[in-house]
């Protein structure tokens, strides 16, 4: 008798369960795609903002700071009088400064910070310029708005606010918290910015707020041998 090739009823039962285990399982594998997807899209967000931030601290503490290329300290209305000039109000030195030339000092004479807070005549030019600016991460015309990457639905709003920088200066190590939160009247100074960005996103379960802060401490020239 000649045999014949085919399959059993048996082999048959066995493909279509594989088959139907196989397309049971597509579905969670395109969800699983799409997941991963939306989180890589959420994480280069995130570090686009925290790019952004950096980017923001690279500008001068204030407008007022900058006195032939180097950063000055300036005087505040409501700042801690330990961070004041020292010994009166005739020096350009606070406690802590180290006389000498084109080390850290204030202006000759008063030179208050920036009690308004904001960019003036559109210029960008310290790092308060930056608050109340919205950036969104999603491409469009409107260069100055936009990062220029592919984020639909997803923008960084930042604000600048003065906070307090009260603390305890005669201990041998400082005790200071870093407000979240702004105490300071409108129209007033101290020595501390704080700059907070806020991610904002559909696909986040909730905002991502990132908070850096930047001190009234100006800057030391570069110091050089001059030869005759």
């Amino acid at each position: 008798m000649k045999l014949r090739n085919g399959s059993s009823m048996i082999e048959l039962v066995v493909a279509i369960i594989v088959m139907g285990i196989a397309m049971m399982t597509l579905p969670m594998m395109l969800t699983t795609v799409q997941n991963n997807n939306a989180f890589a899209m959420q994480q280069e967000a995130i570090l686009m903002a925290r790019t952004q931030l950096g980017d923001i601290m690279t500008y001068p503490w204030d407008e007022n700071s900058i006195k032939n290329g180097i950063s000055i300290v300036l005087d505040t209305t409501n700042g801690d009088s330990n961070l004041s000039r020292f010994p009166d109000s005739n020096s350009t030195r606070r406690i802590g400064h180290i006389k000498g030339d084109k080390r850290r000092k204030f202006y000759t004479t008063l030179q208050s910070a920036s009690t308004v807070l904001g960019s003036d005549a559109g210029d960008i030019d310290d790092i308060d310029d930056f608050d109340t600016s919205i950036k969104s991460l999603e491409n469009s015309t409107d260069t100055n708005a936009t990062i220029g990457y592919k984020l639909s639905d997803s923008n960084m709003s930042i604000e600048v606010k003065y906070v307090s920088d009260d603390t305890n200066y005669t201990k041998q190590a400082i005790d200071f918290t870093f407000p979240t939160t702004s105490s300071v009247a409108a129209g007033q100074s101290t020595n501390v910015k704080m700059v907070t960005l806020t991610l904002k996103n559909s696909q986040l379960d909730n905002n991502i707020t990132f908070r850096t802060y930047s001190s009234n401490i100006g800057a030391n020239q570069l110091l050089r041998k001059d030869f005759p």
